[in-house]
């Protein structure tokens, strides 16, 4: 018995293929009511997309790649979410996998990846990647989110981590501490040294040094704290984001030292439990889902124009000031 067509489809339901095309897509521009008698055709006629025809048609597959390091980190969730959501609203269906942070692990999954003929992809670059490493990203339209690879020409969305790291440094120079730990995440990340840059700047127009800068691989942030307080406690503790600031926190108070009251601690990406944490952690906002929305766009704008010249956007942070540092006192204190 012969399979039905879109051609069938079209004449039992009173519509053209090009509509029945557009129904299959789930398109906006078909009304609701034309979409429901169009799948009634369907259903009676036994009718079965066939995906894989369409796409050899179409030289598409109709799937995005996205590859990050891991879904642990609230932010990245979050990130991971925006993205699939505009995906879905384009079309799309969204591959996804995690690279752990390791580069070979990641060069494996761009390339499974290209083996399938994704149409575009979204990477967040594993700590130490090189250009080189893309290459498997050769003829694939893509965007790198949230981390930048130096030396590296492509889109990219991501927080202002120069701007996050600055008004993060304004807040403390404000409630006059003397000296500033910076602590936590790989020495080799760019978003790590934009906003130890952007803090250093604020600090260095009110005269408060960086005393310490303790970058760490994967260990948890309490690991940093016995290094942290060696030699006497700053004034206040920057954590490079809220995962090793959580730990901070933990380990401060194993060593007998209370954050907020004791030392001030600050940090980055203001997490949803950034809030609830006792005390609140001040915590500078990089928005992920504006970042994943936006990285998500520059895809389909690349796809759609691969001959454009590369663009670069950042979403400016918010600094939400909370009693990690408000609890903090003002006592002039010598800078270590």
């Amino acid at each position: 018995m012969r399979r039905p067509t879109i051609r069938d489809v079209a004449a039992d339901s009173g519509v053209s293929r090009a509509t029945v095309s557009l129904v299959l897509r789930d398109s906006p521009q078909i009304a609701e009511a034309t979409k429901q008698r169009v799948r009634e055709s369907m259903a009676r006629l036994g009718y079965v997309y066939n995906r894989r025809a369409a796409d050899m048609r179409n030289q598409q597959s109709r799937t995005l790649g996205l590859v990050v390091t891991t879904v642990r980190n609230p932010y990245f969730a979050e990130l991971m979410m925006s993205i699939e959501q505009v995906a879905h609203q384009a079309g799309y269906t969204l591959l996804q996998g995690y690279s752990l942070d390791e580069t070979a692990r990641q060069r494996k999954l761009l390339e499974t990846m290209a083996e399938h003929r994704i149409d575009g992809l979204v990477l967040l670059p594993a700590h130490g990647s090189r250009p080189e490493d893309l290459l498997e990203t050769a003829g694939i339209p893509h965007v790198l989110v949230a981390r930048s690879i130096p030396g590296y020409q492509s889109d990219y969305a991501g927080a202002d981590n120069v701007v996050s790291g600055r008004l993060v440094g304004e807040h403390l120079a404000a409630i006059n501490v003397g000296s500033v730990a910076f602590a936590g995440g790989p020495a080799a990340s760019t978003a790590r040294s934009d906003r130890l840059n952007g803090l250093r700047q604020a600090l260095r127009a009110a005269d408060v040094p960086v005393i310490k800068d303790l970058p760490i691989g994967r260990q948890s942030g309490a690991d940093l704290v016995a290094e942290v307080l060696s030699g006497g406690c700053p004034d206040a503790i920057v954590a490079y984001s809220d995962m090793y600031a959580f730990g901070i926190v933990n380990g401060l108070r194993a060593h007998g030292v209370e954050p907020g009251r004791d030392v001030a601690v600050a940090s980055f990406d203001d997490v949803p439990d950034a809030a609830v944490q006792q005390p609140g952690l001040t915590s500078a906002a990089g928005f992920p889902d504006r970042v994943g929305a936006e990285a998500a766009r520059l895809l389909l704008d690349r796809m759609g124009d691969p001959a454009r010249p590369p663009r670069r956007v950042l979403i400016d942070p918010r600094l939400s000031v909370r009693e990690s540092t408000t609890l903090w006192p003002a006592t002039g204190r010598t800078p270590l």
